[in-house]
């Protein structure tokens, strides 16, 4: 297979700068309370500290929400894996599960040679390098037809862009 380099393929960033190694785990989680009675922001902070501390380890970050929740930056795997397990947390039961929106990135490519390649057989490719989506711009010709063109927007399971896909 031919890299982004020695191809018409290019990445635009947006918004974002690129990692190096990057590996494809959630990294940001959001932890709930069970019990909209009792949030996590009324437990001690130095409870929540020690529980997470014996369940992942030490976090990368930890934001309290407005909502009562925390929102939590995880630096492996492991504590991903962890993480996502969780269930109490200083006696008080919660959920964890992975945020919305700051696991995924999206990215642009070009690339002629993929204008008549299905969807599906793009995505199966290029999901070794994180991605998870793809979807093809379509343009109108003078006729009101629809057709594929060069451009593709790539939605990767990562936290930022990768510099190249292959």
């Amino acid at each position: 297979m031919a890299s982004l380099s020695t191809t018409s393929l290019t990445t635009k960033l947006m918004g974002k700068e690129p990692d190096r190694n990057e590996n494809y785990y959630d990294r940001w989680f959001v932890i709930q309370a069970v019990d909209d009675d009792k949030p996590l922001s009324k437990i001690s902070p130095f409870a929540v500290d020690k529980a997470l501390k014996c369940a992942v380890e030490t976090v990368k970050s930890i934001k309290c929400l407005r909502s009562g929740g925390l929102q939590l930056e995880v630096g492996s795997a492991s504590q991903s894996r962890s993480l996502n397990k969780i269930n109490n947390l200083a006696g008080c039961p919660v959920t964890a599960s992975p945020h919305r929106s700051l696991n995924t990135c999206k990215g642009i490519i070009r690339c002629r040679a993929l204008i008549d390649c299905p969807k599906d057989e793009i995505l199966e490719e290029l999901k070794s390098q994180g991605v998870t989506e793809i979807y093809n711009i379509l343009t109108k010709d003078d006729s009101g037809n629809r057709r594929n063109t060069n451009t593709f927007i790539i939605t990767f399971h990562t936290a930022s862009i990768p510099k190249h896909i292959k």
